[in-house]
């Protein structure tokens, strides 16, 4: 070979080794889904900003007094996103959820209001699926919880499968939470 083209291919080499560095420590190597998109939006009362990864679409984001409303969908369901940091829980991240979502795990009779979906000694997670809507805690301190809330609706002309999906893309949504910056 010529060394013009050695020095070409040498050079084509590590370009597109550099590329894929930059692809593997960067969105690529990770563990998203097809199509997957980062939502970015305010943690309220904070400097910090929450993200979620999904595959539904953006619709809008809307600053409130004191909090943001993130508002996903696509065409069977409709996501409303909140993120704040609540402060002063000192019962566990259970009984802060379950606060927060503003209902008790079991009613007075005893049967199931909402469902404990998991939880452990700094987290928690509940759904009312009646009403649609959901709330994931994370400790930040001792007394402090990063709280996700997500209010969903879909509509009735979905098919079965579509709406499993819907409840494939919310859990996805619990799954990503994560607080940056």
């Amino acid at each position: 070979m010529r060394p013009r083209t050695l020095s070409l291919l040498l050079t084509l080499g590590i370009f597109t080794g550099g590329v894929a560095l930059v692809w593997a420590l960067g969105s690529g190597g990770r563990s998203r889904s097809e199509g997957e998109h980062a939502f970015t939006f305010p943690l309220n009362n904070t400097m910090r900003h929450v993200r979620v990864l999904s595959t539904l679409r953006m619709g809008h984001m809307t600053p409130q007094d004191d909090e943001v409303e993130l508002t996903l969908g696509d065409g069977c369901l409709t996501a409303h996103l909140y993120a704040y940091l609540s402060n002063g829980w000192d019962h566990g991240p259970v009984d802060a959820a379950s606060l927060i979502l503003g209902m008790p795990l079991h009613s007075t009779t005893g049967l199931p209001v909402a469902t404990l979906v998991r939880h452990d000694a700094v987290s928690a997670l509940i759904i009312d699926g009646l009403g649609g809507r959901g709330v994931l805690v994370r400790q930040a301190s001792p007394r402090s919880f990063d709280t996700l809330l997500v209010q969903w609706s879909s509509e009735r002309e979905c098919s079965t499968s579509q709406r499993h999906e819907g409840s494939r893309k919310l859990g996805r949504l619990f799954d990503t939470f994560r607080v940056v910056g």
